[in-house]
């Protein structure tokens, strides 16, 4: 029978559990992923990998987000940089983002493995793509009016930006490849402009030219 775990020890365990599945993941990939071979390395019994995750799909899922989570704390700390254009920080940070997973794709078949997860999931609120986005954008969007950089931030829309260019570049073989890379930085920095509304451009739209 699979230990029963206190809520700090499941915390703790759960992490060095994706902790593992990474290396794990760039080693063999997730199809070939033994979850025998992930528990052994963490020291629990192989049940007890139930009482975190209903099957190995699931975990893949969850790294990603956590991985994702780890990089976006990482731009947290250059929160300062986005005083100055808060929507050019936000569609550069979107978009280089975008093209370092599109090329993990291409290069490491764990990546694009989990693209095809996460491009089956249920669209239900813990499995949607820009779930695991919408703190970063909260904390962004407080920071700029924190501030008083910006009038209003529609963070959901924001978030479904990260949900469009995951979409795009998962299925950048659709398109010409001379052309994709223009088509994603356009959709990027259209899309951000129209979810940032800053002071200024309130101010603007009370000027008469004569």
């Amino acid at each position: 029978m699979a230990k029963a775990f206190s809520d700090e020890e499941k915390e703790q365990i759960r992490i060095r559990m994706m902790e593992t599945a990474l290396d794990l993941f760039h080693d063999k990939g997730t199809k070939s992923l033994s979850i025998q071979e992930l528990t052994r390395r963490v020291g629990i019994a192989q049940g007890s990998f139930y009482n975190f995750w209903k099957d190995k799909d699931a975990l893949v899922l969850d790294v990603m987000r956590f991985r994702s989570k780890q990089k976006l704390r990482l731009i947290e700390n250059r929160m300062e940089e986005s005083l100055a254009d808060p929507a050019g920080f936000l569609a550069e940070t979107i978009y280089v983002y975008s093209v370092d997973l599109m090329k993990k794709g291409r290069e490491q078949p764990t990546y694009a493995q989990s693209f095809e997860l996460l491009l089956r999931a249920e669209p239900d609120a813990e499995n949607r793509v820009g779930v695991v986005y919408r703190d970063f954008l909260e904390k962004l969007s407080a920071y700029w009016k924190a501030h008083g950089v910006v009038e209003a931030v529609d963070v959901q829309g924001l978030v479904n930006v990260f949900t469009g260019s995951f979409v795009l570049f998962a299925n950048a073989v659709q398109f010409d490849p001379e052309y994709f890379d223009g088509i994603l930085r356009t959709f990027i920095q259209n899309a951000v402009s129209q979810y940032i509304k800053r002071k200024e451009d309130r101010q603007d739209e009370h000027v008469i030219e004569f």
